[in-house]
């Protein structure tokens, strides 16, 4: 009895491991793929994207650009997202925007819509 309990024990380590191993190999790739990359100061100077982010925000009628401050530009899946916050009021707004830098969503800290295309 303890012979067949090696044995099946060893068996489906076998089994086990190798599956193990391609499951590790495959994840960081996936993982790469669903996480958003923030864009260096160079790099977003480089690509000119200070410029299409604010010709972007400059269409929003509920954003007063003197009150708001930009944070860094993500680049996602989908396109490019960064975050204005009033400095006044502490009010955030998410934009979303696909990669011609056409805008796909504006919505505030309450997920509401500020601004639909």
């Amino acid at each position: 009895m303890k012979q067949y309990l090696l044995f099946l024990a060893i068996l489906s380590f076998g089994i086990v491991y190798p599956h193990g191993i391609i499951t590790k190999q495959n994840f960081p790739d996936t993982l790469q793929n669903q996480i958003d990359r923030k864009l260096s100061d160079e790099e977003v100077e480089r690509r000119g994207l200070d410029i299409l982010a604010a010709e972007v925000i400059e269409r929003i009628d509920e954003i007063d650009l003197r009150k708001m401050a930009r944070s860094a530009i993500f680049e996602t899946s989908y396109g490019f997202r960064w975050k204005m916050i009033n400095l006044h009021t502490g009010n955030i707004i998410i934009v979303k925007v696909n990669k011609d830098f056409k805008l796909i969503s504006a919505r505030n800290s309450k997920k509401s819509k500020v601004m639909t295309p």
